[in-house]
């Protein structure tokens, strides 16, 4: 059995007062929270929004997309619970956090994402970003009014243009990814991504072996560049079962229970004609037993009339609760939009393509392949056409340089912490 190796970190930096940072390491779930509002809005914010995701913590799932679903309704949660204390606690108006996720579900790692705190992963000496920056530099990088030079000096590079807790709808980012032995996923806040390199988060990763000193290091690293904010930072190791586990670290022991398709579903429906009273075993070689025949086919008959009834379902009222739920996914090499559920019930599928992209997998980093081929779920046509949009393109994804993030702010503007 792989295992994972994880462990946090959060420093205050060399110029704030107080850390606004919090972050969770449990058993399968991680996150990094930036909190902002001043005070102590911005500690309060950032602790209420890891309680929903703690709850998480252990919970088994039958497949990747209800893991992947529960990890997003947890962040939801999040947005509630914040929105809510601003609401009710005059002193609370205002604040908010960001919020990076992380659910381990077996070999895979689900990633929720609200604000300008980081996922990354490092495969093979190569770091790269798997979430985007929710702030207004990388929506002009994005819409190509803004080079990420420019956005390094820009003075609105610390105006967030999403956050948990200022408004009572969040969009969140949520994506899905297979890991592979001696990968390492990193989750941290701006503090430390603001002021070094991803080429220099990536040397500290790699060169060192003990989990904790690595962490260590990347505070080092950020306070001598200035410390301008709170540094925080949550490492995992996807490691192989021989692999020693460092003293101080937590050691996560995970197994996913597969969703398989070959379950006999026949056979279930055909046990609805089993009720009745319990016959005594023949022999075969003592001759035939009139009964067992007469039971094979009540058991048959039975079995059609399942399928049957289930085929009138499905396309009869069953076709228009289905029509209701749409999501992203392949189509051979193809991203396509469907309409229905990701699944299906012997030769019946449950969905249908009602669109279709010009994009194929050669244009995706390979990371997010299994994210596609798990299927993206949406609220609506429009919410799946906004997540083909949102799909990482391979150019974009191998770019050298990111946008570095800043101090965070509520709602497009800057927060004004000090």
């Amino acid at each position: 059995m792989r295992r994972f190796i994880a462990a946090g970190t959060s420093d205050v930096g060399r110029v704030r007062d107080g850390n606004e940072d919090a972050y969770l390491v449990a058993d399968s779930v991680v996150a990094v929270a930036d909190g902002m509002g001043g005070h102590v809005a911005g500690e309060v914010a950032s602790a209420a929004a890891l309680e929903p995701l703690q709850a998480l913590d252990g919970r088994v799932f039958p497949d990747a997309t209800e893991a992947l679903t529960a990890l997003r309704d947890a962040v939801v949660a999040a947005n509630d619970a914040v929105t809510r204390m601003a609401q009710d606690e005059p002193s609370y108006r205002g604040m908010g956090t960001t919020l990076t996720a992380a659910l381990v579900e077996g070999r895979r790692l689900h990633v929720a994402h609200v604000g300008d705190s980081r996922a990354y992963l490092l495969r093979g000496g190569q770091l790269s970003q798997l979430t985007d920056d929710h702030t207004l530099v990388q929506h002009l990088i994005d819409e190509g009014q803004l080079t990420h030079e420019e956005a390094a000096n820009h003075p609105q590079r610390s105006v967030v243009t999403r956050a948990i807790g200022v408004s009572p709808e969040i969009d969140v980012d949520a994506m899905t990814l297979e890991l592979l032995p001696e990968d390492q996923i990193l989750l941290c806040s701006d503090g430390l991504t603001g002021v070094v390199s991803d080429e220099d988060i990536a040397g500290a990763l790699d060169d060192t072996e003990d989990i904790n000193r690595a962490l260590d290091r990347l505070v080092a690293m950020a306070n001598e560049a200035g410390g301008p904010d709170n540094i925080t930072a949550v490492l995992l190791r996807f490691e192989d079962p021989d692999a020693e586990v460092v003293d101080g670290s937590r050691t996560v022991a995970i197994r996913t229970i597969e969703n398989g398709s070959d379950q006999d579903w026949a056979g279930r429906l055909g046990s609805y004609g089993a009720f009745g009273s319990a016959r005594p075993q023949f022999d075969a070689s003592e001759g035939d037993d009139p009964s067992r025949f007469s039971g094979l086919v009540l058991r048959s008959v039975a079995i059609l009339v399942g399928i049957a009834v289930l085929l009138g379902v499905l396309y009869g009222g069953g076709r228009f609760l289905l029509s209701q739920n749409y999501y992203v996914g392949l189509d051979d090499q193809q991203v396509v939009i469907y309409q229905g559920i990701d699944t299906e019930i012997g030769p019946v599928s449950l969905s249908w393509i009602v669109e279709r992209s010009e994009l194929t997998l050669d244009d995706i980093p390979s990371y997010y392949h299994l994210t596609l081929e798990e299927g993206l779920n949406a609220a609506d046509i429009n919410d799946a056409r906004r997540q083909v949009r949102g799909i990482p393109l391979r150019e974009t994804a191998e770019e050298d340089e990111v946008a570095p993030g800043g101090d965070d702010a509520d709602d497009g503007a800057s927060d004004g912490t000090p």
